[in-house]
């Protein structure tokens, strides 16, 4: 009887597998108020400054790999504070984002203030 529901199982744990890697909605704390169009906007321009950050950034803040020393993982307050540097032009606000522009610095902001982020297990 094992052998008759091996493919069907397996069958549904492939379908399960190739939709979750066909969405990054899971990937990210959506606002419980936006709505489907405005989660599917955000989840593109999350997308977007996901590629982004990892072009741009991930070589030193340790998002996807290791971080260099100091450099900060990004906090809630730490996202504001760069935002609002950006926003400001402050001359002391990091080269790289310099080189962006207005729009694709959102889209990694939106991308950083979104992300789930993975806890740390406790050994």
């Amino acid at each position: 009887m094992d052998n008759i529901y091996k493919p069907l199982l397996l069958t549904i744990l492939a379908t399960m597998f190739f939709l979750q890697c066909a969405t990054d909605k899971g990937s990210y704390d959506m606002p419980v108020t936006a709505t489907k169009k405005q989660k599917e906007e955000l989840l593109e321009q999350c997308k977007k400054g996901k590629e982004l950050f990892k072009v741009n950034c991930s070589e030193c803040h340790g998002i996807f790999n290791t971080a260099k020393d100091k450099m900060p993982d990004f906090t809630s307050q730490q996202i504001d504070n760069y935002s609002a540097k950006f926003l400001r032009h402050d001359p002391r606000n990091h080269a790289v984002a310099k080189q962006m522009s207005p729009e694709q610095m959102n889209d990694v902001i939106l991308f950083l203030r979104y992300r789930k982020i993975k806890k740390k297990s406790k050994i």
